[in-house]
C-alpha cells in the first residue's frame, strides 16, 4: 500500500479550518439544503467524515446520497479549500435532536481538492519594476493642478520644458 503524502497535508489543512460551508450540488427536489458544516477526520481512505443538519422534520425521504462541495475557509487563516465529491448519509440522527432539527453524519469521497493561499505573490521581474516604476513617475509629472488653466495648456507646457 502506498502511502499519499498530500492526504496528510490536506487532513492536516482541514483539521485547523474545520468549518466549511456545504452546497448541495443535486438536482432533485428532496436534497439536503446548503448549511455550514463542521469536519470530523479525513481518514486514511481520503473521506472526509463531518456533520451536517439534516432536513426538516416533516420531511421523511431525502437524497441519502448526493453530488456535494464544500468551502473551507476561516478568519486569520491566510489559504482555503475547496472539496467536492459523493457524499453519503451514514446516520441520520447522529448526534440526536436540537432544537427539533436532526443532525446528521455524513462521509464525503474527495475527488477534486483545492488548496488556494490567496495572499501569495510571486516576485516582480525587472520588466515588470520598470513598467510600474514608469507608470508612476508619469503620474507624478503629469499631474494637474485644477486652477485657472486648462487642463490642456498644462500638458502642452509639460510637454515642452
Amino acid at each position: 500500500m502506498t502511502r499519499d503524502l498530500n492526504l496528510g497535508f490536506i487532513r492536516e489543512k482541514i483539521n485547523q479550518l474545520r468549518t466549511a460551508v456545504m452546497y448541495c450540488m443535486s438536482d432533485s427536489t428532496n436534497r439536503l439544503q446548503n448549511d455550514v458544516v463542521n469536519a470530523i477526520k479525513v481518514d486514511d481512505e481520503g473521506q472526509l467524515w463531518f456533520i451536517c443538519r439534516g432536513p426538516h422534520p416533516a420531511v421523511k425521504e431525502y437524497e441519502k446520497t448526493f453530488p456535494a462541495r464544500l468551502s473551507f475557509f476561516r478568519k486569520g487563516y491566510d489559504y482555503f479549500i475547496e472539496v467536492s465529491g459523493k457524499a453519503t448519509v451514514v446516520n441520520g440522527n447522529f448526534t440526536g435532536d436540537k432544537e427539533g432539527q436532526r443532525t446528521l453524519l455524513v462521509k464525503m469521497n474527495m475527488l477534486n481538492i483545492e488548496y488556494t493561499e490567496p495572499h501569495t505573490r510571486k516576485p516582480k521581474n525587472r520588466i515588470e519594476t520598470m513598467l510600474e516604476n514608469g507608470y508612476k513617475w508619469l503620474l507624478q509629472k503629469a499631474a494637474i493642478n485644477r486652477g485657472h488653466e486648462s487642463v490642456l495648456a498644462k500638458l502642452h507646457q509639460t510637454n515642452y520644458n
